[in-house]
């Protein structure tokens, strides 16, 4: 095993690793902790990941008052691993640590010239390549055996494309087809001479074009079932599959943390930095940047299982994982309140107290519970954990560019964003959403309040109708439904700049209440409602 994760083979209770300063650990997939039965939120689907592999430099199980102090170290991944993963830790600081990649998974290339489809174009020389016919086939370092610890076609089955501009510091999508070369030419080390298939493609110098594969096989680093960890002045430079995820933990911190692509590069992340999946206590991110994801900065939520049998002599349910990339791990314990979810307008209409589960295969959970089952509508009806709801609080950061949105976030605790800066993001600064039919993540919401923050060409793309920067979009099927899916938006002394179309938008879905007060526009501004009840809407300055 490699020096680094040796140092934590043994480790007790209490102790303090200190790293050697400066050092950089080399780490390879196949010369770490290698573990099975670790399945994550939002990421793989069962044939991508059947067993739930973790390949990992530092892990920790069942693990108390732990601090891992880098010390000014880096960890270097050769391969695709998730590079932390702890398990039903407790206390647990990491601080003064870099992880990156020697080579990573998103490959980059620049246009260097386009004339008529004959085009040149420069490898990232980060990026490892060989060139097979007339197509680029991406591949990782060479393992123990020699071959490739990873490889992909260029535009073979899975693969995601944006082409950015470094001028604008915005991404635009991009059809695979468009990208099909006829010709293909090694010039040099790293440039290529490359005839596109489409010669009339949208294909300009000066360029980036970002590719990835959109397999979630690994993840930026993984920790479930914890309590009270703290990620203090962490610099990660690249993640794969997914960013850090907190699953079912119990109040977690980063603070001062540097989530941004090394000098370089254009990519930090292929999706979320920041996945918190059935948390509780609170949640705290301030003081970090980051930048160059493919997908959302902050995604906060639950999840949604459908019910799709029950027994009343048993007084249980079977509850389901519908969505492919989230299944396979605990989402109950003994003691949790449920809530009973209408699937068609997300009003809860009952509750009740898990007194025992039992886990009949990867999607499938029956729950025994305490108190009279309701009248459920099998097979559409879902439950939500409404034990684990965390408060979330996001200050003093920086967000963007990046090819997602800014803050999603669905939770019932106290919700505070305040004093940040979100600039050139590819959605909106805030979505609210909810829903029980797509991608199953809860649930309602009590008071968010967004205050003080700065926004800055977001929505550039118009993922949607107008291009909001401010957007409540629960997923209600009931078109007729008049119930408030989500409480009160607080939107008050922020300021809004460079919109997508010449005028801000905020758009509000089956809101009860906002208050939005004191916010400055540098272009004219309109509020778009649907089922909305009480709007306080005053001091707003257009200049």
């Amino acid at each position: 095993m490699n020096k680094l994760s040796s140092l934590f083979l043994n480790i007790k209770n209490g102790d303090c690793v200190t790293l050697q300063k400066n050092k950089i650990y080399h780490v390879w997939q196949d010369d770490s902790f290698e573990l099975t039965g670790y399945f994550c939120s939002n990421t793989a689907k069962k044939h991508e990941n059947p067993k739930g592999l973790r390949r990992s430099a530092i892990y920790l199980k069942q693990k108390k008052n732990i601090t891992i102090d880098g010390n000014g170290a880096s960890i270097l991944i050769h391969g695709k691993m998730t590079p932390l993963l702890f398990d039903e830790c407790e206390n647990i600081a990491v601080k003064n640590l870099r992880i990156d990649y020697a080579c990573p998974t998103m490959t980059e290339f620049e246009i260097l010239s386009n004339n008529d489809g004959e085009c040149e174009i420069k490898i990232n020389p980060e990026c490892r390549f060989r060139i097979k016919k007339n197509d680029i086939i991406w591949e990782g370092e060479p393992g123990a055996d020699g071959k490739p610890l990873w490889e992909s076609k260029h535009i073979g089955k899975g693969r995601y494309f944006k082409l950015y501009d470094p001028e604008t510091q915005q991404c635009r999508d991009f059809s695979k087809a468009d990208l099909a070369f006829s010709k293909v030419e090694q010039t040099g080390k790293y440039t290529l001479k490359v005839t596109l298939k489409n010669r009339s493609a949208f294909f300009p110098a000066g360029y980036i074009m970002q590719t990835r594969s959109i397999v979630r096989d690994q993840t930026g680093s993984l920790f479930q079932r914890c309590k009270n960890l703290t990620f203090e002045n962490l610099k990660v430079e690249f993640m794969h599959g997914l960013g850090m995820v907190s699953q079912f933990c119990d109040t977690v911190t980063f603070r001062n943390c540097d989530f941004t692509p090394r000098k370089g590069r254009t990519t930090a992340s292929t999706a979320d930095f920041f996945q918190f999946s059935g948390c509780k206590g609170k949640l705290t991110i301030e003081n970090c940047k980051a930048n160059g994801a493919h997908d959302d900065y902050i995604n906060v939520h639950g999840t949604h299982l459908r019910i799709i049998r029950k027994n009343k002599r048993k007084n249980s349910i079977t509850v389901r994982f519908m969505h492919p990339e989230t299944w396979g791990f605990q989402a109950f314990e003994k003691g949790d309140k449920i809530d009973f979810i209408k699937w068609d307008t997300l009003i809860p209409y009952s509750s009740a107290e898990v007194t025992d589960y039992k886990r009949l295969n990867d999607t499938d959970i029956k729950l025994y519970l305490k108190g009279k089952l309701p009248d459920i509508t099998l097979k559409k009806d879902v439950v939500e954990n409404a034990t684990w709801t965390p408060d979330l609080y996001v200050r003093n950061c920086s967000f963007g560019p990046t090819s997602g949105r800014g803050i999603l976030c669905t939770t019932r605790g106290e919700v505070i964003i305040e004093n940040n800066q979100f600039r050139n993001l590819w959605g909106p600064a805030l979505l609210i959403e909810d829903d029980c039919n797509f991608w199953f993540e809860s649930g309602y919401t009590n008071e968010i309040i967004f205050r003080n923050n700065t926004i800055s060409n977001c929505d550039y793309a118009k993922m949607w109708q107008g291009a909001p920067t401010i957007r409540y979009t629960p997923k209600v099927m009931d078109k007729n439904s008049k119930e408030f899916v989500h409480g009160k938006l607080t939107l008050v002394n922020n300021i809004f700049k460079c919109p997508r179309e010449g005028k801000h938008l905020i758009w509000l879905e089956y809101l009860r209440e906002a208050e939005i007060k004191n916010n400055v526009f540098d272009a004219p501004y309109s509020i778009t409602t649907n089922c909305v009840g009480k709007i306080d809407e005053q001091n707003n300055m257009v200049t």
